[in-house]
Formats: structure tokens, C-alpha cells, sequence
């Protein structure tokens, strides 16, 4: 990935749920010259992750418990270098407000199998689901920070 990148924008559905446990997941691993924030479609704006979400990010040693839901905004879109969203309808959405960020939103899942690159949002739904959320986010950021510096590989 270019080192032109410096603000990367999670986005999801509510910003309760995948997008800040991604967001959470790039500023542990990035370098800290790059600022990653999320946003949601339909954000539950001022709204704390979902429990089941901060726990198995807690797990993972991440505290979210500062996170509070935001609404995406075209200026948003315009800030940033990269927008990872979850799925195909979020990428149209964002593209469709904002036309001129088309080529820089991506899914999250973009590198993975076709028949997983669509992240699927497990609000409402069992423990087991969040746990496969989370399991399909650190795997498809994997592949993202092959691509993006990662702290442990800057030396500048």
C-alpha cells in the first residue's frame, strides 16, 4: 500500500459493533504516524460498543470503553486515505455520498476469498457470532497490514 496513507475510516452499519473493534485493532498494530478512526451509516451516535463487543476485545486486550458511536459524514470521507467498510450495500452507500472517494473505500474483507469478504454484523445475535466476527476482522486485517506499516516494521 502506498505510503501515502496516513487516516484510515472503518465503517459499518451502527459504529457499535465491527467498526470499532477494527479501529481498535489498526491503532494497536499501525504505526503511530498513522490515525485511524470508524463511523457508521446509521450510527447509534453517543452509544458505547455493544457489551459482547468489548468483551471479546478485552480479550484481545483492547479497552473500548471510550468508544462512542459517530456518524459518517462526507467530510469524514474526505479525510481519510483509506475507507474499509464491512460489506458490498456500505461501499455503495459511501461511494454514493461521497463520489469522489470511489477508489479509496475497500471492504475490510477485500484480500480474503470472494465467498468471505463480506464481514456480517452480529448485532442481536449469540456469543458465537460475535466470536466469528471477530475472528473474520483479525484475519481480514491480517492481510491489510501486509499491505499498511506496521509499527513493529518502521524505523523512521
Amino acid at each position: 500500500m502506498s505510503p501515502a496513507i496516513r487516516h484510515v475510516l472503518v465503517l459499518c452499519e451502527g459504529n457499535h459493533c465491527r467498526s470499532p473493534l477494527a479501529e481498535a485493532l489498526l491503532l494497536r498494530d499501525l504505526a503511530p504516524d498513522i490515525t485511524v478512526s470508524s463511523a457508521g451509516l446509521g450510527a447509534l451516535v453517543g452509544q458505547p460498543v455493544h457489551e459482547e463487543v468489548a468483551r471479546v476485545a478485552s480479550e484481545l486486550g483492547l479497552d473500548l470503553s471510550g468508544h462512542r458511536g459517530r456518524q459518517f459524514s462526507p467530510e469524514l470521507a474526505l479525510n481519510a486515505d483509506l475507507i474499509l467498510v464491512m460489506d458490498q450495500a456500505q461501499k455503495a452507500a459511501c461511494e454514493f455520498m461521497v463520489p469522489s472517494a470511489r477508489g479509496r473505500v475497500f471492504l475490510l474483507g477485500h484480500w480474503l476469498p470472494e465467498a468471505r469478504r463480506e464481514i456480517a454484523d452480529p448485532y442481536q445475535q449469540s456469543e458465537m457470532a460475535f466470536r466469528r466476527t471477530q475472528d473474520h476482522i483479525l484475519q481480514a486485517l491480517g492481510f491489510w497490514m501486509t499491505r499498511l506499516a506496521r509499527k513493529a516494521q518502521r524505523t523512521t
